[in-house]
């Protein structure tokens, strides 16, 4: 049974010392994922490092509206069509990264485009220790707590 604390913010990625490396990768329809060990895109320079959760789901958000097939996919559980990539549906994933990230979590996602081209989107919480970048803190002082 899962407690309702599962569905509540948390701050443990501040705890923890936690920031994500992003990184976004494009590749066709059908061809694996290039790089899909944690270790090897951590030697690699992240396109960009976010520092609280609410910057990590913003990030999310943004690649998801720029590249999501808006489409209708049949729900065998409610036996219905429902609709993915409109409103309620991104509000929902974003919801759901803020607080896979305030967890201090990693996210993978994959995003379809109607091009059948995929942009996989890996965050990978990373605490100072394991760092190999020399990230600094984000000097706007983002610390998470707007929004």
């Amino acid at each position: 049974m899962t407690s309702d604390s599962a569905f509540l913010p948390s701050e443990d990625w501040r705890e923890a010392g936690v920031h994500w490396h992003a990184f976004v990768e494009r590749r066709e329809n059908g061809a694996p994922m290039r790089a899909g060990y944690r270790l090897d895109r951590l030697r690699r320079v992240a396109d960009t490092v976010l520092w609280s959760p609410w910057s990590v789901a913003e990030w999310m958000d943004t690649r998801t509206r720029k590249h999501i097939l808006h489409a209708e996919v049949w729900s065998i559980q409610d036996r219905e069509w429902v609709s993915i990539g409109d409103e309620d549906d991104l509000d929902q994933l974003r919801q759901q990264n803020f607080l896979i990230a305030s967890k201090g979590d990693s996210i993978y996602s994959d995003i379809y485009t109607d091009a059948n081209v995929h942009h996989d989107l890996f965050l990978e919480a990373v605490t100072r220790e394991q760092c190999t970048q020399d990230c600094a803190p984000d000097p706007s002082g983002d610390d998470g707590t707007a929004g």
